[in-house]
């Protein structure tokens, strides 16, 4: 979910907050801890089962549930005519591995394969029960094994001949939560220490990219990122949160012995970027270490090593920005995106435009314009 979620700008910067209006509206829990796996699971509401289920009471109430991320916001992004939640989730445009194509790393044969397969998920009311390994819970069946929920998705079985359609989010749910301030956008003063173990290897889930989008949104919506410092540890084998609860200690010490000179005066030494090895050594530290992944400058310290491999997103290989804030695209014609060089040095020919036309029946994303899911107040 978070790979999906995307946008710019300085016109974020003192907006009234909304907490107060929100603070009067009804909330409501699923009583979980966290999600139950991958994506999927996160927009179907027929879960199925929970643990000591037995327990509850009513019993009825767990199938009454609607087991959704969408669900559990539902005072923010509402009721569609469906009666369930909208989902803010959407696809529509995105040109899946466009830039891939673009430089030649694939052919436009198995680009125009790609995204004519590729699809998005069934209507929230046409989802069906998930499958092994999720359900029923604590049973393998590799006679139902379906851990990418394929079940649920919505797909061609002759994507060259009829392409999948892609899924359409809601509008209002993308403005109801940009107004509700659940996306965040940068417009944050307050110390940050962003520390994680690089498990890049073991999870292969390109998490570690989201620390560089934080700061590119920090830097989009006040200007730098002083207030911000990241900290990558090699693997999980040790664990660097005692060291950084004293520099963040000493931080705020220093803030409240100093206000004049705000968060960036106040850092002490050892708050800026650092990296460090399996073992908790420092590597590298200073200003300059994650240079090269936000900027054109030659890899820093930390970058330039093997153990930090900053890995891209498949929305930033759609042409999408690093900060990963647009939920949905603006859209231009294949002929204007062929115009604009969209497609580097593939340059198609009429049949390949033809199908990337059948493919893309509404137009492909410019991720130059501004998101068509914010609210009309912030496009400015």
């Amino acid at each position: 979910m978070t790979a999906d979620f995307h946008l710019p700008g300085s016109s974020f910067l003192h907006r009234p907050d909304p907490r107060a209006r929100l603070l009067a509206l009804p909330g409501l829990t699923a009583c979980i801890n966290g999600w139950r796996g991958l994506a999927p699971l996160a927009l179907n509401p027929l879960f199925g089962a929970v643990p000591n289920q037995h327990l509850f009471e009513p019993p009825t109430a767990i199938a009454a549930t609607e087991w959704t991320h969408f669900a559990d916001i539902v005072n923010i992004v509402g009721r569609g005519e469906d009666g369930y939640a909208r989902r803010y989730w959407d696809n529509v445009g995105v040109q899946y591995g466009l830039q891939a194509v673009a430089s030649g790393q694939i052919t436009p044969e198995e680009f125009l394969k790609l995204n004519a397969t590729i699809s998005g998920w069934k209507k929230t009311a046409d989802m069906v029960q998930e499958g092994s390994p999720f359900y029923p819970p604590g049973v393998i069946d590799p006679n139902n094994w379906d851990p990418w929920s394929q079940r649920n998705q919505v797909y061609s079985t002759n994507p060259l001949v009829s392409p999948a359609p892609r899924t359409k989010g809601s509008v209002k749910a993308m403005r109801a939560v940009y107004r509700a301030g659940l996306v965040f956008m940068g417009d944050i003063d307050i110390p940050i220490i962003d520390w994680r173990n690089y498990r890049e290897a073991e999870l292969n889930m390109h998490n570690t990219q989201q620390s560089f989008a934080a700061r590119q949104r920090i830097r989009k919506a006040r200007g730098d990122a002083d207030n911000q410092v990241i900290w990558f540890t090699d693997k999980a084998s040790f664990d660097q949160t005692p060291e950084a609860l004293d520099v963040m200690d000493q931080w705020m010490l220093n803030m409240l012995a100093n206000p004049g000179k705000g968060v960036a005066g106040n850092k002490p030494p050892l708050a800026t970027d650092r990296c460090f090895d399996a073992e908790g050594n420092q590597i590298a530290a200073g200003s300059t270490v994650w240079d090269g992944i936000l900027d054109t400058n030659p890899p820093g310290a930390c970058t330039n090593t093997n153990l930090f491999k900053i890995y891209r997103t498949s929305r930033r290989v759609a042409g999408g920005p690093f900060e990963q804030s647009i939920f949905k695209c603006q859209l231009v014609s294949i002929g204007k995106a062929i115009g604009r060089g969209f497609y580097g040095m593939w340059k198609p020919n009429a049949a390949e435009q033809t199908l990337l036309a059948r493919i893309f029946p509404d137009g492909v994303c410019d991720y130059t314009q501004p998101d068509q899911g914010l609210p009309p107040e912030w496009k400015n």
